[in-house]
């Protein structure tokens, strides 16, 4: 099959069409496909790297302050170490006291050889586990920061980071200390007795970034780096190293133009943070190149499956040919027609549900035209059930004005509820009214056979709802109260009870009545043409209409509202010969239009 770059596409047998068709359904969604696989992938390849980037600064992060920790404990135990306490006073005129005081710090030092540990006594005397020719102790009251260790309340630790070691370094990666100070005090109240200061070499933080792909970076709460795999950043603020502000969530940055990966994390203590950058591509060299062979692999998937796929349907598509000329029928407008193409096949299916389709439009538009035809119907139905001539209502307004000149406020009342309600039924506004204006016309009719009628009957209403914001069908409560005067109430009174309310989305209807009850033959014939579904009621409503029935009955309300909302509307009917009768309507809820809410 060969096909011309540049055929029109109207020039294309229905075979080429399907081909292409097939293809384009083909290497889109595989697109699609790809494109969807390849966000997702990016997204979990960043999650995971951020993930695994989290989790070790996590662990750094447990072991600094596993570190400061321990700082802290050794301040703990000293401060409340009453021997310390004695020892410190002794000293003051006993050598041997102030030797034992010495050998006591030194085996809280413990055999970590870069811990030191100082005691600076109020008086100005000084006790450390290193020797004075190294560093002389009281040398310390002169450093910058301790002004804010003597401001030092009882039990709170100072750490101080980035400065300088104070004695000989034993290794050139001994060059920075950490430290953490306390004013010991045996009470809130009273001042200290002493000063207590524990330094650590900085590269014993440092070490734990050796083996990470990150850079990982120690700041304090001023953001200046005290800590870091080169130490000719410490004491150098953060920003030197980020010009841009720093993120407040782990996020990818662009820096040095590269992609990096930026983590925070805070320590529980001394205000400092960890901060990690890593090239972002680095970290997920792994994981990408994975990404991409995979990839290679689906689409090398896909043009083999492309391939096959061309090759079956242009041998497979040769029956649709006369498929396609009763298309061309059918277009033309005879759905008469049909393709009579059969097998075993998938073209033989084709064939079958395309003469099935066929059938199905004949029977829809067949249908559509009944229900359009008894839908007009329905309306003049109701059309017919309404009082045409105007000048009724003008008379009947003329009436009513001279009886209440004379006083006659009963009868004028009566009179206008009458002229209420042919306004009402002359009205040709739109299918909907609002649930207040129902019910005003429902309260009008009552009047009116209150009045007519031989014995009185009480009615009741009981709204739960917004019936100024609610529209409902027209005349779908009249006919239902007119039953009930009409084969309830003809020999004796009662009373009729409408209750209304909102549940969920739908309106739920009730009107009931204590009159003398329906039958129950014929209970059971209305309970089951209740039931039919929309085709047969619509079949049923043709025959009414055949039959010469009139007016808006109570099966003709259900069929109204069947046809307006289908399965969304429900109608229930219950009685009890002699004792009552009960109708529900449950349809769903019509909101007005602006503006129609004061009908």
């Amino acid at each position: 099959m060969k096909m011309r770059a540049g055929l029109n596409p109207k020039q294309m047998s229905l075979r080429q069409k399907l081909i292409l068709t097939s293809i384009a359904c083909l290497v889109l969604p595989a697109i699609g496909m790809l494109y969807i696989t390849s966000v997702y992938s990016k997204l979990i390849i960043r999650e995971h790297t951020l993930e695994k980037a989290t989790q070790s600064l996590m662990i750094v992060q447990s072991q600094i302050e596993a570190i400061l920790q321990e700082m802290v404990s050794i301040s703990n135990f000293v401060q409340f170490d009453p021997e310390m306490k004695t020892l410190l006073e002794e000293a003051r005129t006993n050598p041997v006291a102030a030797r034992q005081l010495t050998t006591r710090l030194e085996q809280i030092a413990g055999e970590k050889r870069d811990l030191r540990v100082t005691l600076l006594a109020r008086d100005g005397r000084a006790y450390s586990d290193y020797s004075f020719y190294d560093f002389e102790p009281r040398r310390f009251f002169e450093q910058s920061w301790f002004g804010e260790v003597r401001k030092l309340s009882a039990y709170e630790t100072l750490f101080l980071g980035g400065k300088s070691n104070y004695l000989p370094p034993q290794s050139p990666d001994q060059n920075y200390v950490y430290m953490t100070a306390r004013a010991l005090t045996e009470s809130v109240d009273e001042p200290p007795f002493a000063y207590l200061i524990v330094s650590r070499t900085e590269n014993t933080i440092r070490e734990l970034f050796t083996d990470m792909e990150e850079d990982v970076f120690l700041l304090d709460d001023k953001n200046m780096i005290l800590s870091n795999r080169n130490p000719g950043l410490i004491g150098a603020p953060f920003d030197s190293v980020l010009p841009q502000e720093a993120p407040a969530l782990p996020s990818i940055i662009h820096l040095h133009g590269e992609n990096q990966l930026f983590l925070s994390l805070s320590l529980r203590s001394a205000g400092w943070r960890l901060v990690s950058v890593a090239p972002y591509e680095r970290l997920t060299e792994k994981l990408s190149g994975i990404y991409r062979s995979g990839l290679l692999l689906q689409a090398l998937f896909a043009a083999c499956f492309l391939i096959a796929l061309t090759y079956l349907l242009r041998r497979f598509t040769q029956p649709v040919r006369a498929l396609g000329e009763a298309a061309k029928k059918v277009e033309a407008g005879d759905l008469t027609v049909r393709s009579h193409i059969r097998g075993g096949d998938e073209i033989g299916m084709l064939g079958r549900s395309f003469d099935h389709m066929l059938d199905r439009i004949q029977q829809m538009l067949h249908q559509v035209q009944v229900e359009q035809e008894l839908k007009r119907q329905a309306e003049m139905a109701m059309l017919q059930a309404q009082v045409h001539p105007h000048f009724l209502f003008n008379v009947l307004s003329s009436i009513r004005l001279k009886l209440l000149m004379k006083g006659d406020e009963e009868t004028a009342n009566v009179v206008g509820s009458l002229s209420a309600l042919l306004r009402a039924s002359i009205s040709k506004h739109d299918e909907f009214v609002t649930l207040y204006a129902e019910l005003e016309t429902a309260k009008q009719y009552m009047d009116l056979m209150q009045f007519t009628t031989r014995y009185p009957t009480e009615t009741r209403v009981e709204v739960y709802a917004d019936p100024f914001s609610i529209t409902v069908p027209r005349f779908i409560l009249q006919p239902i109260i007119e039953n009930a005067y009409k084969h309830g109430f003809t020999s004796r009174g009662g009373q009729i009870r409408i209750h209304v309310e909102t549940i969920g989305s739908s309106l739920r209807i009730t009107i009931s009545d204590d009159g003398a009850g329906i039958p129950p033959a014929t209970l059971a014939g209305l309970q089951e043409r209740l039931k039919f579904p929309k085709r047969q009621t619509i079949e049923q409503m043709s025959a009414s209409e055949r039959n010469g029935s009139s007016g808006i009955g109570l099966f003709n309300v259900y069929s109204r509202l069947m046809l307006l909302h289908g399965d969304r509307f429900e109608m229930n009917i219950q009685s009890e010969p002699g004792r009552h009768t009960t109708v529900e309507l449950l349809l769903p809820i019509e909101c007005a239009k602006d503006g129609e809410h004061h009908v």
